[in-house]
């Protein structure tokens, strides 16, 4: 079984759309279980006449309040335990569930997920990875929105836990890893450096790469950037992903799409994190978006992602010691 423990406090569909889905996803997965992280009183007799409480494969607990967007997620995070993500994430923290889901702003879910389930050990920064690309050439970007200022070694962080996600959740065996960047011309010192530590760890890494190929996924299994610049980035190509939806064949899905996306998964924390995702920032969510990011969780618990991730930071932090001159 997999236990995911679902905030619906937050920004996106209609709470009717949400409570839908919730049944959506206890049928495409026999072996899930829910618990439904809401104001109780609001919803329970919704679920109740949905069938969704039937069967003991879905419970119900109360929290009062969601986290609002913005630069302030950190400090509201902190100061609302009783607010839906924040409760949440006790319950994976305290045993309760194996991996949290929600819909509240992304920065309230990064700041959540490591404020109460904390760093792996060896991880500095937690990252947003997403699923763009195509169903044939999946890539996952890496950092997607957690991240403004980052060094070379947080880039190395978010490529090792980005290759981790790309074999155990998408069965990539050997990850292509492709730095963001602008054409060779443009390259900075914080690339060149990542560039030089990303080569020394083992990593299939291919260099530089522009971001028409987070589109077409060609030559790449995996993208890292900075979250100022994945955001931006996501953002746009999630612009013109619906942009090219209307009027094209519905049989045919955008190239960013939630089916594929399955939320925002927070990677380097010592636990299962996923938010909602929009393939475009400030746009709605659509129907799909919570059963496909429970999914996803479930899919990240069953294949053992944080394990992996842990052991993936024990590379870099051996690379560390050899720089320091502290092997032996």
């Amino acid at each position: 079984m997999a236990r995911v423990a679902v905030d619906l406090i937050g920004e996106g569909l209609p709470p009717e759309d949400l409570l839908d889905e919730l049944a959506t996803a206890l049928d495409l997965d026999p072996r899930l279980t829910l618990t439904v992280v809401a104001p109780t009183a609001s919803v329970e007799s919704a679920l109740a006449a949905s069938g969704v409480l039937s069967g003991g494969r879905c419970q119900l607990v109360n929290a009062a309040r969601g986290v609002a967007a913005g630069p302030e997620a950190l400090s509201e995070v902190r100061a609302r335990r009783d607010s839906g993500v924040r409760v949440a994430a006790r319950l994976v923290r305290d045993g309760q569930a194996d991996a949290m889901v929600s819909v509240a702003p992304l920065e309230a879910v990064l700041a959540a997920a490591r404020f109460t389930l904390g760093l792996v050990p060896g991880a500095t920064r937690t990252a947003a990875a997403v699923i763009l690309g195509s169903v044939s050439s999946p890539v996952v970007l890496c950092d997607a929105g957690g991240s403004v200022d980052v060094t070379a070694d947080e880039l190395a962080q978010f490529a090792l836990s980005g290759t981790r996600y790309a074999t155990a959740c998408h069965g990539v065996v050997r990850p292509r890893v492709g730095l963001l960047s602008a054409r060779p011309a443009l390259q900075d010192q914080l690339r060149r450096s990542a560039g030089d530590l990303l080569s020394s760890l083992g990593l299939h890494f291919v260099g530089p790469v522009t971001a028409d190929r987070l589109r077409t996924g060609a030559g790449v299994d995996v993208v890292v950037t900075d979250g100022f610049t994945g955001d931006v980035v996501l953002a746009a190509l999630g612009r013109r992903a619906a942009s090219t939806w209307v009027g094209s064949d519905p049989a045919s899905p955008p190239a960013v799409g939630s089916e594929l996306q399955g939320g925002m998964i927070v990677l380097g924390v010592d636990g299962t994190a996923v938010q909602v995702g929009r393939p475009c920032a400030a746009g709605p969510g659509r129907a799909g978006d919570l059963s496909a990011a429970v999914g996803a969780a479930a899919g990240a618990v069953r294949a053992g992602l944080a394990g992996s991730v842990r052991d993936a930071m024990a590379t870099l932090v051996e690379r560390r010691r050899e720089l320091a001159g502290l092997s032996r």
